[in-house]
């Protein structure tokens, strides 16, 4: 099972790899992105800033290398090119609107409280300063919603903000992760789960890597 969700991670890389060297257009794709880039020669070097780190894109050979010389795994180059695929240079509407509010995601809301809101809650959900240490080490902007909240930039046109409610012995905690409105311009509907599960992932590393520092 493994080995062909391997493949068909691989074909989708590759469709996206091709999309992207021949639309013809690549430096308008960046600007739209909000991506720096320098040309060498006949190679584009693309300099992806990625959550906490700057991830370094050479075309047309497509390799991807980790200014912080972390794995760059092929999910993270799949949703890498299809953001610069997609952006379409729309300014953010300066709204916060849940999962289930962007359009046609409403009936995968389960799936995303599932893959991204439960992890986080089986963690953080009665220590908020535990979860507002883990966004501050990743560098999250703080917020002010909730009992704690912070906002992280998968790519410098996607914020996710998460939101923690606190649980006690009344009311279980709560968790929910907003977006702006504009991410449809910049990632497809698909990914928009895989970038929050993603975003979650490293706040639970992150949490982790902190919690063993100070054994």
């Amino acid at each position: 099972m493994e080995l062909k969700r391997q493949k068909t991670y691989k074909g989708v890389f590759d469709t996206a790899k091709d999309v992207l060297l021949n639309s013809g257009n690549i430096q308008e794709k960046l600007f739209r992105a909000g991506l720096r880039y320098d040309e060498r020669g006949n190679d584009l070097r693309v300099f992806v800033p990625f959550f906490s780190e700057t991830i370094i894109l050479t075309l047309p050979a497509g390799i991807f290398v980790s200014e912080a010389g972390a794995n760059v795994t092929l999910v993270t180059r799949i949703v890498i090119l299809h953001y610069i695929n997609s952006a379409s240079g729309i300014p953010f509407a300066g709204e916060k609107i849940a999962y289930g509010d962007i359009p046609a995601c409403m009936h995968y809301d389960p799936v995303f409280e599932k893959r991204v809101l439960k992890p986080l809650l089986r963690a953080f959900g009665y220590d908020r300063y535990a979860f507002k240490e883990a966004g501050k080490l990743i560098g999250a902007r703080e917020e002010e919603f909730g009992d704690a909240s912070f906002t992280l930039f998968a790519f410098p046109k996607v914020p996710i903000t998460f939101i923690l409610w606190e649980g006690d012995e009344e009311f279980p905690p709560r968790a929910k992760a907003l977006f702006d409105p504009s991410i449809t311009g910049y990632l497809p509907l698909e990914d928009i789960v895989v970038i929050a599960k993603l975003a979650a992932g490293r706040i639970l590393k992150s949490a982790m890597k902190h919690y063993n520092e100070d054994i």
